[in-house]
């Protein structure tokens, strides 16, 4: 587990989101953050983010030992942002036309 924290690229100081994650996202892909209540339930709509960047918080091998024996691990994942110019009401109506022309053939 790691802490990903997601960035506005173009505002690097204004994050967008914090969490504790075991998955690791790639350049290129969306992102889709949630607005969430105190009991998990989604509370709007999904934005969408476009990863521009990833960069991984690595130890070096001159770090010193840590004094629990524990070794050294990745704590940290920033990502940067972009707004991704394709909603997700345009996602849903693009997937319907792709099922519309699917049947025609």
């Amino acid at each position: 587990m790691f802490t990903l924290r997601v960035a506005r690229h173009d505002r690097p100081e204004q994050v967008l989101a914090e969490c504790l994650s075991t998955v690791l996202p790639a350049c290129g892909e969306t992102l889709y953050l949630d607005t969430l209540d105190a009991d998990g339930t989604l509370t709007g709509p999904s934005t969408c983010w476009r990863v521009v960047s990833v960069s991984l918080h690595v130890p070096s091998v001159r770090s010193a030992r840590r004094r629990d024996g524990r070794r050294h691990e990745v704590d940290l994942v920033d990502v940067a942002v972009r707004p991704d110019a394709m909603n997700i009401g345009d996602l849903a109506q693009s997937a319907q036309e792709m099922l519309s022309e699917s049947r025609r053939i």
